[in-house]
């Protein structure tokens, strides 16, 4: 979906007033209460001063993106803090302490700033499943004073409260699933912040929610169910609606209160903003059984129908074990499929596995061995995998993202190897990668292009950056850390109240 059907006032005669200082802030991460490893410190990457001021005006990314609009519009834009870490389980009480102080320590550095703007996912939660975003928000909210105006940017899969809306001064989020318009939620923001500002208008936001979740292929803003839904409310909306920004919360998070949210902004209408915010989750709720996942096959149908498809490279999306969904990435459920079958279409796979890696860097190139490949970090959904296979390729280094959503994030995967079992090609890396990023497969000497099968961990980005083969791609219906079998997760906090896990509510 275009973005400018959700977010008027997209022309830049609003400019900052006495070239005021913006100060940016971007802090990171998503959640995953079934991940079996928590998130700590060590997993967020910190920008250093210097890296602060290594400018990437072209990546797209909230924080650039914010950072652009702000100069743009002739303000002073200061980069105060970056941190970001990949999905994974919730972050451990000591290190969002850590990073709070973190953050607190840049504030002092950065005084007489004339507003903030702050870019949050929205979906990241202690060990206790409390919001971590709101934890940092309420810190910055006590440092800056309550008239300081902030800005806040968000993840579509945010789960949004009410208290969100009394800390920030105006609130947008990404308009598009697949992610492509990170960059340009941070430059919406700042436009919002810039009039506000200015006085031309007096942001007043209303918040709606729905107890449900959602299958996340499904939620598809350029089609399907939920694009329909959005057309159809947001083609109808007057002057007084400045933005909207729909949350369907990111449904692996065992926190009371998730859910389903719309949050409109008017001017100065708050009946303006609450009636359509209402009418959102409405309809949404109205069509749930609408929202299921029509292109899904175990993994050994998924090959046979591959080899049957003229679509190349075809996907198989192993969303269950997508460590961008929070899970570990080291399911070797497909593995074992290609090994079982008779194909020989060349066929990429990803897997994360330490261990694996380790004995392949004691090897040389062209050396075969036998490996024991998966269930190193998860061992609930499936068994290892026994395969002798060659060595061709051993990596290590960071590397930059270039697909369509996320381009010049900078990424690692740890050291890796390739290695090859007949016309199976397996990516093993010590850390979880972004399979469905074409740099992760070049940075390992892969074209993703060449694979006639490619094999992703990830809920849909892959749409993104293989548009030509996104829309026939098939969907493993397997267990996992970020599957779609919600009834099959141990949901605990939300398990009452919470459609469909409730088994009562119908």
């Amino acid at each position: 979906m275009d973005s400018r059907t959700v977010s008027k006032n997209t022309d830049r005669t609003t400019r900052f007033k006495h070239a005021q200082k913006i100060g940016v802030i971007c802090l990171m991460q998503e959640s995953n209460s079934f991940s079996p490893k928590k998130t700590s410190i060590d997993n967020f990457d910190i920008a250093t001063t210097n890296e602060l001021a290594l400018r990437k005006p072209s990546a797209n990314l909230e924080f650039e993106g914010a950072l652009n609009e702000i100069s743009a519009l002739d303000g002073t834009a200061v980069a105060i803090f970056n941190a970001f870490a990949l999905p994974s389980g919730a972050i451990d009480k000591h290190s969002l302490n850590t990073l709070i102080n973190l953050l607190g320590r840049e504030l002092k550095t950065h005084q007489a700033m004339d507003a903030y703007v702050c870019c949050l996912h929205g979906a990241m939660i202690d060990e206790s499943g409390n919001s971590a975003d709101l934890q940092i928000l309420r810190f910055i909210r006590k440092f800056v004073g309550d008239a300081m105006p902030i800005a806040l940017s968000l993840d579509l899969h945010a789960n949004i409260s009410q208290d969100f809306l009394e800390l920030a001064t105006v609130i947008s989020g990404y308009k598009t699933n697949p992610h492509v318009d990170l960059s340009e939620t941070g430059r919406r923001v700042v436009r919002l912040l810039a009039k506000t500002i200015a006085g031309e208008i007096k942001p007043t936001m209303s918040l709606a929610k729905w107890p449900a979740i959602f299958p996340d292929p499904t939620i598809n803003t350029s089609e399907g169910v939920f694009a329909e839904i959005l057309t159809r409310h947001l083609e109808k909306i007057d002057n007084s609606i400045i933005d909207v920004s729909v949350f369907p919360c990111q449904p692996w998070l065992d926190s009371k209160g998730i859910g389903l949210g719309a949050l409109c902004i008017s001017d100065n209408n708050f009946t303006a903003a609450n009636e359509l915010s209402s009418a959102i989750v409405d309809a949404v709720w109205q069509h749930r059984e609408d929202f299921k996942i029509s292109n899904l096959a175990s993994p050994l149908q998924a090959i046979n129908i591959a080899e049957n498809s003229n679509i190349r490279p075809f996907i198989i999306s192993e969303s269950s074990d997508a460590p961008t969904a929070g899970a570990s990435g080291d399911s070797p459920i497909m593995i074992e499929a290609f090994v079982s079958s008779n194909s020989d279409l060349k066929t990429f796979i990803p897997i994360t596995d330490q261990p694996a890696v380790a004995k392949c860097f004691e090897l040389k190139l062209r050396d075969e061995v036998s490996l024991m490949l998966g269930c190193t970090i998860d061992q609930r959904w499936t068994k290892p995998v026994s395969l002798k296979v060659r060595v061709d390729y051993l990596g290590d280094g960071d590397y930059e993202l270039t697909g369509v959503g996320y381009s010049g994030l900078k990424a690692t995967m740890g050291r890796f190897a390739v290695v090859s079992f007949r016309s199976l090609n397996i990516l093993i890396s010590e850390l979880p990668c972004w399979s469905a990023d074409p740099a992760t497969w070049r940075h390992a000497q892969l074209d993703a292009f060449d694979a006639e099968i490619l094999v992703v961990r990830s809920c849909s980005d892959f749409k993104a950056n293989f548009p030509e083969s996104g829309n026939s791609a098939l969907y493993l219906d397997v267990l996992g850390a970020a599957s779609n079998r919600f009834s099959e997760l141990p949901y605990k906090n939300c398990a009452q109240g919470t459609w469909p896990i409730d088994k009562t509510i119908v």
